[in-house]
């Protein structure tokens, strides 16, 4: 990509054959092959996201197996000028919901998977900084986008997971696009909560299960990504799902205020950075029937690092799943002004009062598995291996 930038408007001509390149049957075509302009009068950020220039590239995989890639901007200027250009971008239709500082943050994805025979849309918009002082005038920027891309294999936990489903292994189903843990008793094993961060063993870490791999999204992110969602073993009782509020949802509710406070408080600090801020279906599910929750509880959604089980989790599984528990477990979802509770493998109606807390969390997309198979006798071991870049500013 070529922009002009001073305090004049410039505009260049660019050759149609600089707007799509090839790397084994993964290309980048744009799809504007006219003029690229950029105006280098200097303006604000909300200027420019609003008077910018929209440009358009797809990302496509024609080859036979998944791929994962990266996209950086390469700044080619005679004279630097990353420290006063300002970026955003939107992927797949998102809103454009980040501004980079070219100098800050050149990636616009990295470790992305892009399935065989699909495609990605980015939309960019590039300006000026209002920061940009008389020294930048007549100066020209011009940037490059470059493109990594090399076969997936399998580097993410949630590409494991579907992996296990396509190839017909360890009780791994595919429903709703997402990916379950089925059967009596799955290899879904798995350390979390580690002391020390990366020491596994019962006398280091807790042993949790894994539920699936799920399409989700976070209140600071940009798109959705697939992200484990593990459930504790740990029961902690005598919890109140909402006092004596019989309408409070999850997202105002005291066991909301007890999961994120009290118990993510204690949760190790590695734990801790492991855990997304996730999105929850909390729809109340009325009179309905019980077994068609999940249509209902994704009428209504809220934030949050930590939650409870989704009557859906435990429906999907039928009869003689491994979700089973002597004591009275609390539900996200409610009915009516309900809570819903699994008691010996029942699913209940009952009043708001103490029931067990059973701890639910989503991990980040970037959660690998480094050793272990998912049995009891050997749960995985997880940690961050090879970083991404979700689109937010830490």
């Amino acid at each position: 990509m070529l922009f002009g930038s001073s305090y004049s408007l410039i505009m260049d001509n660019v050759s149609k054959e600089s707007y799509g390149f090839s790397v084994a049957n993964f290309d980048v075509e744009f799809l504007d092959n006219t003029k690229i302009t950029l105006s280098g009068i200097p303006v604000s950020d909300q200027e420019g996201l609003k008077t910018s220039k929209e440009f358009t590239f797809t990302v496509s995989n024609n080859s036979d197996y998944d791929v994962n890639y990266r996209l950086d901007i390469i700044e080619n200027s005679v004279d630097i000028m990353s420290d006063v250009i300002k970026y955003s971008y939107s992927l797949n239709g998102s809103d454009y919901n980040r501004i980079y500082l070219l100098k800050n943050n050149s990636t616009i994805n990295q470790n992305k998977v892009l399935k065989q025979n699909d495609k990605d849309i980015y939309k960019v918009k590039i300006w000026l900084s209002d920061e940009a002082d008389e020294s930048y005038m007549n100066k020209k920027f011009s940037a490059s986008i470059s493109l990594m891309a090399t076969q997936n294999e399998y580097k993410y936990a949630t590409n494991v997971i579907e992996r296990l489903a396509n190839d017909n292994l360890d009780d791994v189903k595919k429903v709703n696009n997402d990916y379950r843990y089925m059967g009596s008793n799955p290899n879904n094993y798995i350390w979390f909560n580690c002391k020390d961060g990366y020491t596994k063993g019962k006398d280091n870490c807790e042993m949790w299960r894994i539920i699936g791999s799920f399409d989700n999204a976070w209140e600071d992110g940009i798109g959705t990504y697939k992200s484990l969602k593990i459930v504790s073993s740990n029961v902690y009782d005598e919890v109140s799902f909402n006092n004596e509020d019989k309408n409070g949802d999850y997202d105002n509710s005291y066991i909301t205020s007890f999961a994120n406070g009290v118990y993510f408080d204690k949760l190790n600090k590695n734990a801790q950075e492991l855990i997304l801020n996730a999105k929850w279906n909390i729809g109340n599910l009325g009179n309905s029937d019980i077994n068609n929750s999940y249509n209902n509880e994704i009428k209504k959604t809220s934030f949050a690092n930590v939650g409870l089980l989704n009557v859906s989790d435990y429906m999907y599984l039928g009869e003689n799943g491994w979700l089973i528990s002597d004591q009275s477990i609390l539900f996200i979802n409610k009915s009516s002004d309900k809570v819903l509770i699994l008691n010996n493998g029942i699913v209940e109606k009952e009043s708001l009062d103490n029931y067990s807390f059973l701890p639910v969390v989503y991990l980040k997309p970037d959660v690998s598995i480094v050793s272990g198979n998912g049995s009891i006798d050997s749960p995985y071991e997880i940690k961050v291996k090879y970083p991404m870049n979700y689109g937010i500013i830490k």
